[in-house]
């Protein structure tokens, strides 16, 4: 994939950073004991049951008891950084930004994995109430009503490069002009989920983690939450922040090669450092100092070497190179954040730390310039390197660049320019059509239960339609909810597919009918050079499930290794870089329903930002009998508000599109559905204090929903179609309020949404109505909701041809709504 060079015009500056390790609890003190030499590892007596013997692993030093006592571990820690964080930015409890110019991004690994034990203890399905990231995320920021209406709010996942993929899609937020702050980083909590799981997969060492070493036997398990803050450099500058250290380029690849193991090359983690070089615009000579991934597992550290090796040549002798993990253990989805802070102080200090538990002889790669010893080198740092490499092949690599080199100040005309653009949420078709970077899809897959591909999908929905035996007051369509394996036939090879979890067939069986539709199947070279992007509310649930049930019950000896691989929340976008060649960059947004929405807006972002040029970008969720009744007990209403939840049943789905920049579709004569154009969100909305508390147990004052709503209608004004994501539910209240505050007065705004046929189907749920109007090119028939007496919107017949204009929208229980607009081009 060619990497594309940076124009933005003011340099992301990093101003704050918070860190918590098992060295401290904020990053001076983790650097000072890395400076020392030590490590901080040894016994978990956090985890939930006793790890395997002498293995032990690191884990956070204890919080203040008081400290949000009543949230879960990663909640508490996270807004213990966060704290820091801002702090350190200058920026204290309040950011002094409208929310709807901010934006927070997290990487995890495993999100609230505890909670699954806990349920699996008590049999209470109330456990899992902070289970979710999209909770996690809730949670970390429920004491800052102020932040009601924040910009974007999502969760993202690529196993252990999570933390630094969230740190580049906060960069991409900051560099679309529409944000005046990012808050990015990651996390992973002590666990006996993924404990036992690197147990079973004989990657965890009972000795000390010895990276690079000739006799390293593997990784030490550890926690670790770091949290930077993210401005343009200009304004920055303008509240005379000091800057820590700026970020000039980063790199996202994908090995394409095994689900567990690295490509034996290295071949993914050059090509990322490659991308990361080109759109930084400097050489490999120009790095002064190399943070390595380093988990002291054979194969990983080995993969490792061969990628620095063939990127720095004769010259990597002299490049020093850290290993923090040497230190710290393997921090997980927290890794590339905690390290990347690290990394700038080093730069700050001018410094390079030693790697703990390496002596010199110990080295199996002379080559490799990795301090060993209990004293720091004084060096000249200008720019590091940092290496995140992932399961499934997922590689993020990143550049850093001091202060001091940064001169150049941004002119005025610039500034005012961008916030032009900010305010500008929405670009019509007009002004953009000599534009290559316009935004298109070009290829659509769709399944769900009952009706498995586009045409039988398309049928289903319009049956429906005709029925008469479907009563106004009773619910969608009858159906199972079950897509079997049988089903798929045809669409994913059984012998390859049979260990793979649902959710990995379900996605691979939608990917494999967009690459048909879009007449792409047989191009390898052209799904080599795409990218995936796809969103997930509980990715493989049922895998989790079983997996975690044998840990509870047998111990964390008992885990099972294919399970565990399998129940990654990225697990989906790597088997689909694995079964494509891909080798661009892919990630997973977890944890809401408004995931696949979100991650069709970010990948369109980075399309129009000249990132990249094509994308496949979707969302599947399996059924689940554990999450059906975990929703039903856990008490979110109907749509009459006291019937259960079984009337708006769980369904099975998956919808897969292809995303090109106009360039790419031009180039080779691709058919075309419609053009993205404009996208938008808010998190942390409430409209009902008691329900809030009662059903997700955040206790938040009322928070005035009106300023972000306002924003997120700017997207949906220009239109009078919606579709949405209605399933019945309490989560209807957020998308009926922005129905209310979008409505043109000239034209009734007509609604639409997909529930009525399939039930409840989470992140896919906004993706099918998508990809259903678009292959039917007219809107589904709805049942009305409830809105205020003078709204002027009304449900769809059905027999609505679909506009030229039309507007998606999805909402999560945790108070996040997602916005997108379309442009639809007749075939």
């Amino acid at each position: 994939m060619s990497a594309k060079p940076n124009h933005n015009t003011s340099p992301v500056a990093i101003t704050g950073a918070g860190l918590i390790t098992p060295l401290g609890l904020d990053k001076e003190s983790t650097w000072a004991g890395i400076a020392a030499g030590r490590c901080g590892l040894g016994p978990l007596s956090a985890i939930e049951q006793p790890e395997a013997a002498g293995k032990g692993g690191g884990q956070a030093p204890d919080l203040p008891v008081d400290f949000a006592a009543d949230q879960p571990r990663e909640v508490r820690y996270l807004r213990w950084a966060l704290n820091e964080a801002l702090a350190d930015a200058g920026l204290g409890d309040s950011l002094n930004y409208p929310a709807h110019r901010i934006g927070f991004v997290l990487g995890t690994t495993l999100h609230g994995m505890r909670s699954g034990g806990r349920f699996l203890r008590s049999g209470d399905p109330s456990d899992l109430q902070t289970f979710l990231a999209g909770s996690t995320i809730q949670r970390t920021l429920a004491d800052r009503p102020d932040w009601a209406g924040l910009a974007m709010a999502a969760t993202t996942c690529s196993a252990c490069s999570s933390a630094l993929g969230a740190v580049a899609l906060g960069v991409s937020l900051l560099e679309s002009g529409r944000f005046d702050v990012v808050i990015a980083g990651g996390y992973d909590t002590v666990s006996e989920y993924v404990y036992a799981g690197f147990n079973s997969l004989r990657l965890v060492t009972p000795g000390p983690p010895k990276p690079f070493a000739k006799d390293r036997q593997g990784m030490k398990v550890s926690e670790g939450y770091g949290l930077v803050v993210m401005e343009p450099q200009g304004a920055a500058e303008q509240r005379s922040a000091q800057i820590l250290a700026h970020v000039l380029g980063f790199g996202e690849t994908a090995d394409a090669h095994h689900l567990t193991q690295p490509h034996p090359q290295g071949d993914g983690a050059a090509r990322a450092i490659k991308a990361a070089l080109a759109r930084a615009g400097i050489q490999a000579a120009d790095i002064d100092l190399i943070s390595a991934h380093a988990t002291s597992t054979p194969d990983n550290d080995a993969a490792e070497f061969a990628a620095m090796q063939n990127v720095f040549g004769d010259r990597l002798p002299q490049v020093p190179v850290v290993a923090f993990k040497g230190h710290l253990g393997h921090t997980l989805g927290g890794a590339g954040a905690v390290e990347l802070i690290l990394s700038a102080l080093a730069m700050r200090t001018q410094s390079v730390p030693p790697t703990a538990n390496v002596e010199p002889d110990d080295l199996e790669y002379p080559e490799l310039n990795l301090l060993t010893g209990q004293k720091v080198s004084k060096q000249s740092i200008r720019k590091t390197l940092n290496m995140s490499l992932g399961f499934g092949g997922a590689n993020t690599c990143m550049i850093l660049g001091s202060p001091l080199d940064q001169q150049a100040q941004v002119p005025q005309a610039d500034q005012g320019a961008q916030a032009q653009q900010t305010e500008q949420t929405v670009t019509s078709v007009e002004s953009k059509s000599q534009n290559d970077r316009e935004v298109l899809i070009t290829g659509i897959g769709v399944l769900a239960s009952g009706a498995i591909g586009n045409q039988a999908f398309s049928q289903y929905v319009q049956q429906a339609q005709q029925e008469e035996t479907r009563s106004d007051a009773g619910g969608p369509r009858s159906h199972s909810g079950v897509i079997a394996d049988q089903d798929l036939a045809g669409l994913i090879q059984a012998r390859r597919t049979r260990r793979m979890s649902t959710y990995a067939k379900l996605t691979l069986a939608a990917a494999s009918l967009m690459l048909a539709d879009a007449d792409v199947a047989d191009d390898p070279t052209f799904t080599a050079s795409c990218n995936v992007l796809l969103g997930t509310t509980h990715g493989a649930s049922e895998y989790c499930h079983r997996y975690y049930q044998e840990v509870v019950a047998q111990g964390i000896d008992a885990a099972n290794p294919m399970l565990f691989a399998e129940g990654v929340p990225n697990v989906a976008s790597a088997h689909l870089s694995m079964a494509l060649g891909i080798k661009g960059a892919c990630q997973t947004i977890i944890g809401t329903r408004t995931a696949g929405l979100d991650a069709l807006g970010l990948a369109a972002m980075r399309i129009t930002s000249g990132q990249w040029d094509r994308a496949i970008v979707g969302a599947a969720e399996e059924y689940s009998q554990v999450v059906g009744r975990a929703y039903q007990d856990c008490g979110l209403p109907s749509r009459d508000e006291q019937a259960e939840l079984d009337q708006v049943p769980l369904a099975s789905g998956a919808v897969v599109f292809l995303l090109e920049s106009q360039a790419s579709a031009s180039k080779r004569g691709a058919k075309i559905y419609a053009q993205v154009d404009g996208f938008t969100s808010a998190a942390g909305l409430q409209f009902d204090q008691a329900h809030t508390q009662a059903h997700t147990g955040v206790d938040t004052e009322a928070q005035s929903p009106d300023q972000a709503l306002v924003h997120l209608a700017k997207t949906l004004r220009p239109v009078n179609q919606v579709l949405t994501s209605l399933s019945g539910t309490w989560a209807d209240k957020f998308e009926i309020r922005l129905l209310e505050a979008s409505q043109n007065r000239d034209q009734a705004l007509v609604y639409a949404s997909l529930c009525d046929r399939f039930g409840e189907l989470f992140s896919v749920g906004p993706l099918a109505g998508l990809a259903v109007v678009l292959l039917n090119q007219r809107l589904m028939a709805t049942r009305p909701v409830r809105l205020s007496p003078d709204a002027q919107c009304k449900p769809a017949t059905g027999n609505e041809p679909l506009a030229r204009r039309f507007a998606l929208t999805a909402a999560d229980w945790t108070g996040l709504v997602t916005a997108l607009s379309f442009s639809r081009i007749a075939q």
